[in-house]
C-alpha cells in the first residue's frame, strides 16, 4: 500500500474496516506510514548506482529538485560534469544538456538512454580537474562529478574572461566548502538546500551558487506542488 488516509469510524461500514487493507493505527503510527510514504514515493530506499531510464532520481536533495521542478527551464542550456541519472531526468527538463563523464562503463550505460538534445562525453578525471572542457555560454553549471571539484571551479572561472555562467551548482557543498569559497570570490552568492538524496544515509546538501546580477530564471505559471504536499483552501490567505 503506497498511501494512507484517516477515516471516520462512526461513518465507515464494519465491513469495509474488516478489509485486509484497512489498518487501524494510532496517530503515531498514522504519521509513521505517511513518512514511509514519503521516503518511498521520493526514492529513498532505491539504488543510486542503478540506472532507472523510466523514473530516474538523480542524486541530488528532494528540496533542489522541487526548487527546479518549479522553474521554466524548457529554454535553458545546461552544462553538467558527472553524468547518471540526473541526466536522464534533467533531458526531460532543459533545452540542451552537455554532460561529461569520467566512467567509460558508465557513459556506456547511459548512451542507451539519452535524448536527441544531450551531448555526452567521455573524459579523464583529470581533464575535468583542470577545467579542459569549453564553455559555450550555458546558463547552468552543475558540479556533481566524482573528483577534485574545487580544483575545477578555480580554473573554471579564472579562464573565464567574458561571460561566466548565471547560475553553478555545487553538490554535496557541505563538503566543499573552499570550492564554495571560491565560488564566492567570483561574487556567487550561495543558496544552500539540505534534505534527503535517493539511497543515502545521511543529510547532504546541494547549493546553488547565483549571480545576483544576471540570476533571472523564470518560475512555472503552475505552482509546483510535490507529492504529498497538503492542497487546501486556506482562509488566513484571504486579502
Amino acid at each position: 500500500m503506497r498511501h494512507y488516509a484517516r477515516l471516520n469510524p462512526a461513518k465507515v461500514d464494519d465491513s469495509f474496516r474488516s478489509r485486509a487493507e484497512v489498518l487501524e493505527l494510532s496517530d503515531v503510527g498514522a504519521q509513521l506510514g505517511f513518512a514511509f510514504s514519503v521516503l518511498n514515493e521520493r526514492g529513498l530506499l532505491r539504488d543510486p548506482n542503478r540506472l532507472d531510464p523510466d523514473n530516474p532520481v538523480p542524486l541530488l536533495t528532494w528540496p533542489f529538485l522541487d526548487y527546479l521542478e518549479s522553474l521554466e527551464l524548457s529554454t535553458r542550456r545546461l552544462l553538467e560534469l558527472g553524468a547518471g541519472n540526473s541526466t536522464l531526468w534533467l533531458q526531460r527538463r532543459f533545452a540542451h544538456v552537455r554532460s561529461f563523464e569520467t566512467s567509460p562503463e558508465w557513459v556506456d550505460r547511459l548512451s542507451r538512454s539519452i535524448a536527441p538534445n544531450v551531448d555526452l562525453v567521455c573524459v579523464e578525471s583529470s581533464t575535468l580537474e583542470a577545467a579542459e572542457i569549453e564553455y559555450r555560454g550555458e546558463e547552468l553549471v552543475l558540479v556533481d562529478f566524482a573528483g577534485r571539484r574545487t580544483r575545477f571551479l578555480h580554473h573554471f572561472l579564472s579562464r573565464l574572461s567574458a561571460e561566466r555562467p548565471q547560475a553553478i551548482v555545487l553538490d554535496n557543498a557541505d563538503w566543499y566548502r573552499q570550492g564554495a569559497a571560491t565560488l564566492a570570490r567570483y561574487g556567487y552568492r550561495e543558496i544552500p538546500f539540505y534534505g534527503f538524496k535517493c539511497g543515502q544515509a545521511f543529510v547532504s546538501c546541494t547549493s546553488l551558487f547565483v549571480d545576483p546580477s544576471r540570476f533571472a530564471l523564470e518560475t512555472k505559471l503552475a505552482f509546483h506542488r510535490p507529492a504529498y504536499a497538503r492542497r487546501m483552501q486556506n482562509p488566513w490567505d484571504e486579502p
